[in-house]
Parts: structure tokens; C-alpha cells; sequence
């Protein structure tokens, strides 16, 4: 009697390579193109054992703050998202003093969701959409964080003409110093808000959000930028988010 044939081993999974903890390392200020680049003290470099840390690099012309090299999209680690909770309370409550019942919003680079998970507390009738270049999204939708997802970039040509002047609300959140072209995304975030409706933004470094004395080599603080698209800047002070109105006009 034949022996049954020994069953077939199958072939080994190649592995799959790691993503990369960072992007690759940029010499200029992606706000303004300028070379003047000063790390923020005693951030020398991405420390090991750190994978959600990378410099802060803020630009002596511009005052722009961004990660560099940036972190490559990816879940933060539970401790870094711990400490964001407090930030999320505060940009939702900020939100809430000059929009109490907005209809719609977008919150840009959303990843799971963490900020309009917060921010339903306090706008439990409004619809949450999200936009994030990783499946994050997808997965905060079927969790019911998000009553839209998409996936991708919100400069991207087809989100953008897709969502133009949908939204009563548009969240950045530490987005702009995460993006290779941080102009450009705001104004892909003002493209897809609605006349009268209300941008926040919150920012690494609160200096980021004021112009610049006059005769700096690029007077582009967020404020000029916001005014000279048409928006009025709502929220005063030092705090590190700041809230503007779109024009009825602007475009």
C-alpha cells in the first residue's frame, strides 16, 4: 500500500520591507523657499527610539515651524496621542464660541479620527468628513468617526473638485508642518470651504500665526496669508490655533 503523499509546504512569504520612520531631509522653508533654517534647541536630530519625533526646523524669514525631516504617515504611539487630547478640546472649544452649529466639516489629514471623535462632544448634530493620504481614514469611517472618507490628499485635483465650497467648517490640526507645500494645501482648504463658512487651524509654534514686521524679507505670516485670500482672523491673543472667516466674496 502507497504511503499518502507528504502535503506540500508552501513557499515562504517574501517580508515586506519597514516603512520608512521619515521623509527625506529638505535644505528650504517649504512656506517660502528661503535656506535660513533653525532647529528648534535641543532637537539636534530624529532620536532612536523615538519613532514619532523628528526636528522642528523654523524659518528665519517666514517663521514657518515644520518637521524635518517630515514623519512618514503612519499611527502616532499612544503616548504622543495622549498628549494631543487637550489640544483637541481646546481647537473644538475654540470652534464652538464662533460656530456653535455648523452643518458639515472637514477635518484635513484626519488619520483615525482622533480630533472629530473629541470634537462630537461638542457638535454632536454636525456631519464629520475626513481627507488623509493613508487607509487611516478608512478605517475611522467604519468605526463611525466619519460620515465620509477620503483618501488622498486634499490638493489632490479630484478631492478637490469634488468637495469645492462644501463645508460650514474646515480643521487643519498640525497639519500645515507636516505637507511639502504647506500654501498650497490651505488653499485647497479654503477652496472647499464655503462662503461664510469657518477655517481652524492649530499650529506647533503660536508665532507662526502673526505677520511679520514690515521690511522682513517674506511677510508671509498666516494672517497676511488668510486676509489676502479674502478671510477675516476671529481669534486674538497667543493661543497656538487660530479661527478666520471666509469671505462672502472670496472665491
Amino acid at each position: 500500500m502507497s504511503e499518502p503523499p507528504a502535503p506540500s509546504v508552501p513557499s515562504p512569504v517574501p517580508p515586506v520591507p519597514p516603512v520608512p520612520l521619515y521623509g527625506p531631509h529638505r535644505a528650504d522653508c517649504p512656506w517660502c523657499g528661503s535656506r535660513r533654517l533653525r532647529s528648534r534647541p535641543g532637537h539636534q536630530g530624529p532620536r532612536r527610539g523615538a519613532p514619532a519625533r523628528s526636528v522642528l526646523d523654523r524659518c528665519r524669514d517666514c517663521r514657518h515651524t515644520f518637521r524635518n525631516p517630515m514623519l512618514a504617515p503612519r499611527t502616532a504611539p499612544l503616548a504622543v496621542r495622549a498628549g494631543v487630547r487637550l489640544r483637541h478640546v481646546l481647537a473644538a472649544r475654540a470652534m464652538l464660541r464662533h460656530h456653535p452649529e455648523p452643518e458639515s466639516w472637514l477635518d484635513v489629514g484626519t488619520g483615525d479620527a482622533d480630533f472629530p471623535r473629541a470634537a462630537r462632544e461638542y457638535f454632536p448634530y454636525t456631519s464629520f468628513d475626513g481627507v488623509d493620504p493613508t487607509h487611516r481614514v478608512l478605517r475611522a469611517r467604519a468605526a463611525d468617526r466619519l460620515e465620509e472618507a477620503y483618501l488622498g490628499r486634499l490638493t489632490d485635483p479630484h478631492i478637490a473638485a469634488r468637495l469645492r465650497a462644501r463645508y460650514d467648517v474646515v480643521s487643519l490640526f498640525q497639519h500645515l508642518e507636516r505637507v511639502p507645500d504647506p500654501r498650497a494645501e490651505l488653499r485647497a482648504a479654503l477652496h472647499v470651504l464655503r462662503p461664510g463658512g469657518h477655517l481652524l487651524l492649530d499650529v506647533a509654534d503660536p508665532r507662526r500665526l502673526f505677520a511679520l514686521p514690515p521690511g522682513t524679507p517674506h511677510p508671509a505670516g498666516l494672517r497676511t496669508e488668510l486676509e489676502a485670500h479674502g478671510c477675516t482672523v476671529l481669534t486674538a491673543g497667543r493661543a497656538p490655533r487660530l479661527v478666520a472667516r471666509k469671505g462672502a466674496s472670496a472665491p
